[in-house]
């Protein structure tokens, strides 16, 4: 960073190393720092929304996973915001995120169709009607990190469920 203070390409890595230490406060600004280098690096938009999530911020990752829509990332970022707008009770605009996700990659046909969170308009989801896959393909360290994200914030879900529980947190309508 010393030497290439301009390459959003460290920032972005040195997210990612944040990220799989749980330093999250420390990653975000790393992200951040990649997109006020390039702001056309969507993945970084869209590793912000997955913090977002974790701390239950369901605004600042509507914002951050909408900056995602593009390029490789664009169908998870359609699905994550169909799923936050299930949870905002938005139904409409959930139903039409999922079938951005679907126009994007197909594959989240049948990864939609299992995800319980949409249960609520399940019948609403086109099915696809000719194969759509992206020709970019995620490096592994790209899944890895996705994948840890995704149950770091599973964890965090149930363990602030646990918590509310224990402390009788009447649970609210979008439960």
């Amino acid at each position: 960073m010393k030497y290439n203070p301009d390459k959003y390409e460290i920032y972005y890595n040195l997210g990612i190393c944040y990220s799989r230490i749980n330093d999250f406060n420390i990653a975000k600004k790393c992200f951040e720092k990649t997109i006020e280098i390039n702001s056309q690096m969507y993945p970084a938009y869209y590793r912000l929304g997955q913090i977002a999530l974790l701390y239950r911020d369901f605004e600042s990752a509507e914002e951050n996973f909408e900056k995602s829509t593009c390029n490789e990332k664009e169908a998870k970022a359609y699905f994550e915001l169909a799923k936050i707008h299930i949870l905002k009770n938005q139904k409409e605009k959930a139903i039409s995120d999922i079938n951005n996700s679907i126009k994007a990659n197909t594959k989240y046909y049948e990864i939609a169709k299992k995800e319980p969170i949409l249960f609520p308009i399940k019948q609403y989801i086109t099915k696809p009607v000719n194969e759509t896959i992206p020709e970019y393909n995620e490096t592994e360290r790209e899944k890895e990190i996705e994948q840890y994200l995704n149950d770091t914030y599973k964890l965090t879900k149930n363990l602030n469920k646990q918590k509310e529980d224990k402390i009788g947190i009447p649970k609210t309508e979008q439960e």
